[in-house]
């Protein structure tokens, strides 16, 4: 389970908005003040992210709480959305070559490229249609004040 703290910002129902910080490996490095990369990410800061999650604990706004997603379905959402248009962009690429061998390189390039991103327009809609929430972090626990109010590995104190 890849886990993360986040605070509650927003309740309507049984509806959370959770924000969340983005966190890079700039900055934890003891090189960072002499790193031109280093300098580069922290022009461009990230911006925290705000999730809409359904909650089945009744939670409060600024209360914290630790989301998760399981290792499986990170997985394979990143299969469906990285490597199925690599094979895609090979297959059709190779399928040209084999089908139309007089077709010009630049040719076959750019209509590889177009099926290729035709091939991300249909995984889109296709998980979008099949979306049951599987790709969507789960909230493991929250803490209130300086007790734990649901508790699935969260430190028994306050956590900010």
């Amino acid at each position: 389970m890849i886990e993360e703290t986040g605070v509650v910002k927003k309740v309507k129902g049984s509806e959370v908005w959770i924000e969340t910080q983005i966190k890079t490996s700039c900055g934890s490095c003891h090189v960072s003040k002499n790193c031109g990369t280093s300098i580069v990410a922290k022009a461009f800061t990230a911006k925290p992210e705000l999730l809409k999650i359904t909650s089945p604990y009744p939670l409060f706004e600024g209360q914290s709480v630790k989301l998760g997603i399981p290792e499986e379905q990170l997985l394979g959402a990143s299969m469906l959305m990285y490597l199925l248009p690599i094979l895609i962009l090979i297959a059709s690429a190779t399928g040209l070559q084999y089908i139309f061998p007089s077709l010009h390189e630049g040719w076959q390039i750019l209509i590889s490229f177009t099926i290729t991103a035709i091939g991300f327009w249909r995984i889109s809609k296709y998980a979008k249609s099949h979306d049951k929430g599987q790709f969507s972090p789960i909230i493991l626990g929250a803490v209130n004040e300086a007790t734990v109010t649901m508790k699935n590995e969260i430190p028994a104190k306050k956590l900010l």
